[in-house]
Formats: structure tokens, C-alpha cells, sequence
């Protein structure tokens, strides 16, 4: 394996790192890239299918001047429980295992077509329960399950 770097290491923000390798745009969905994408001094390198001694082949995501709330490396581990996050200030790394939450409000779209969140005139947040041994979220109203796997297809835009 080569030890040269394949991009520069960053000074501050956050590298979300050991994601399966070509998921990382799952993980700028689940992140909702385009609000990242409205601050000017924010930048975004995606690695893909790189070289990991621990996992074969992997991605990576750098965001230079941006640093990952605990709530977004959350929703990431319940679909890649493999990811660790690295909150970089002054180029001294904080390493942050996500964990999987209890609960998750308002940012993922119930699949349930006549759940009342997706029929109300009025929003109304969503509420999942997380059940992990099921490796699903279930709504709060219409008890529907959401596979993790699939979770990126209903973040809310």
C-alpha cells in the first residue's frame, strides 16, 4: 500500500471516515449536501474506493471549515455503523463514534404514502422511533417501518 497522502490533510473541520467503499454520496445525502453546499467557505472532497488496511477498500469525506454535528454522524451510523467521525481544530483530531439514536424528528420522510405527515396541509414533523435490532426506524403515527438501507431515498429536501 502506497504512504503517500491522496489529499492534503485539513487544519479544521470534520473527516467522516471508513464509509463502505462508493457509498459516500449515500452519506452527502443522508448529510443534505445542498445545504452544505450554500456556505461559501466550506469545501468538499470525496474519496472513493481507497485503500484500508482495516476494511479492504474504502471512502472518505473531507469538509474543509465544516464541522459534522453529533445529530448528522448519528443518522449516518444507523446506515454505515462502520463510520467514525474526526473533528479537526487547529490540526489536533477529536475522534466521535457515532452512535445510534433513540429517535429521529423531522428529518426523514415517512414511506407510508397516507401517513397524516404526508397528508397534512400543515406540516407536522416527522417522529421514528429507532429499532436496531430490526435495523429499522418506525413512525410514530403509522406505525411503518423504514429499512436503514433506505433511508437515504426519504431524507426530507
Amino acid at each position: 500500500m502506497e504512504s503517500t497522502l491522496l489529499v492534503r490533510k485539513i487544519d479544521h473541520g470534520t473527516v467522516i471516515d471508513h464509509i463502505p467503499a462508493w457509498h459516500s454520496e449515500l452519506v452527502l445525502r443522508l448529510l443534505d449536501v445542498d445545504e452544505i453546499k450554500t456556505k461559501p467557505n466550506v469545501s468538499l472532497i470525496s474519496l472513493n474506493n481507497v485503500p484500508s488496511r482495516k476494511y479492504g477498500r474504502k471512502d472518505i469525506i473531507k469538509l474543509y471549515r465544516y464541522h459534522l454535528s453529533e445529530e448528522d454522524a448519528n443518522l449516518v451510523c444507523l446506515v454505515f455503523p462502520t463510520v467514525t467521525v474526526n473533528h479537526i481544530e487547529d490540526w489536533k483530531t477529536n475522534k466521535y463514534h457515532p452512535r445510534i439514536p433513540e429517535s429521529i424528528l423531522g428529518r426523514i420522510r415517512c414511506p407510508e404514502v397516507s401517513c397524516i405527515t404526508n397528508l397534512s396541509r400543515e406540516p407536522i414533523t416527522t417522529r421514528f422511533s429507532v429499532l436496531p435490532e430490526f435495523k429499522a426506524l418506525q413512525c410514530k403515527y403509522c406505525d411503518s417501518l423504514l429499512d436503514f438501507e433506505k433511508m437515504p431515498e426519504y431524507v426530507k429536501k
